[in-house]
């Protein structure tokens, strides 16, 4: 598990700036772009983002292009950077599309020089230069290299040891889609007799995430023995359909895992608005309580109507960070 130094650097290999006189277009201008080639310079205020390859397929069966994705989390920027600045990223890269192979990228090697990196030391006692979302111009770099989901760390390089939110991930596997929303209504239960707020989004994958903003005051060790603690109280309410038990082979196909492992350090889930490498092009959508209520389902929200119906709509999630409880743990 990676330990840090808690230091923020630039690549050593990553000084060179391309010149003054590069073209560039500003975002509006690239997003009013009809179905672009090739490579541009993109103006991020004061970053210049080299964008390659803009017509490559990314999602096949919906002829997505990176030029869709990039578009995308242009959109969204003023909504996700929130969950992102100066968080530690796992690059999870697929430069080819989500039909051919990726790998994960954490030293960070070479980068323009406004790519920061904190240095981790990883569980093989490797120091590494992990790469750390600041800016719009940051996150479109890494989505250029391929990075379609974003993998946050649960805490940010000023408290890199103490997370400032739990999460609680519903994983049906082979559970029906009402059983997860089911105990998902069961976990803001939980929550709300314990005066906690919750927060669900899809997972944009087969499950709901829900979410408890905190201050961060404990190491991850005791948010995680608090997180296990509440899927264990969902699990016991709902015996029928939730279960803490890991193994598959020991569940039965009705029952959702309450899942509380994640909030281990260095543990990161795909943040709320991201896309996801998945078939349909999802996004892990914010939710409010009234829609899992009524059956929200995972392809209600792409990266193709995602923007639109944030547009229209309030955020469910605009509260998060306002609502971040101090825990007083023994």
């Amino acid at each position: 598990m990676p330990s840090a130094k808690n230091k923020t650097t630039t690549p050593q290999s990553a000084r060179r700036t391309r010149p003054k006189d590069a073209p560039g277009v500003t975002p509006e201008e690239f997003l009013a772009l009809k179905k672009p080639k090739g490579d541009l310079m993109l103006q991020v205020g004061s970053e210049r983002v080299s964008l390659t390859s803009l017509d490559r397929i990314y999602w096949p069966d919906q002829g997505l292009t990176k030029f869709d994705l990039l578009s995308y989390y242009i959109r969204v920027s003023s909504h996700i950077m929130p969950f992102l600045r100066d968080r530690p990223a796992i690059l999870q890269r697929y430069p080819r599309g989500i039909k051919a192979p990726m790998f994960f990228q954490q030293d960070l090697e070479s980068a323009p020089a406004f790519i920061k990196t904190v240095r981790l030391t990883n569980q093989e006692g490797r120091e590494l230069n992990y790469a750390v979302y600041t800016t719009v111009g940051s996150l479109l770099h890494f989505v250029n290299l391929g990075t379609i989901e974003q993998h946050p760390w649960h805490s940010t390089i000023k408290h890199l040891d103490k997370p400032d939110y739990l999460m609680l991930d519903l994983d049906p596997k082979e559970a029906p889609w009402k059983n997860v929303l089911d105990v998902a209504m069961i976990c803001k239960e939980v929550f709300d007799e314990l005066d906690l707020p919750s927060f669900p989004k899809t997972s944009g994958s087969s499950g709901i995430h829900v979410y408890l903003p905190l201050k961060p005051k404990y190491d991850f060790a005791r948010i995680a023995a608090v997180a296990a603690a509440l899927a264990g109280e969902v699990a016991q309410r709902a015996p029928e359909i939730a279960t803490v038990q890991r193994s598959l082979a020991k569940r039965q196909k009705q029952q959702v895992y309450v899942d509380a492992m994640q909030n281990a350090r260095g543990k990161t889930i795909a943040a709320v608005y991201s896309a996801r490498a998945k078939p349909g092009a999802s996004v892990s959508m914010p939710l409010s309580w009234k829609q899992v209520e009524k059956g929200v389902q995972i392809a209600d929200f792409t990266i193709k109507n995602a923007p639109k119906l944030l547009s229209k709509s309030r955020d469910a999630w605009s509260t998060f960070f306002d609502s971040r409880q101090e825990l007083r743990l023994s």
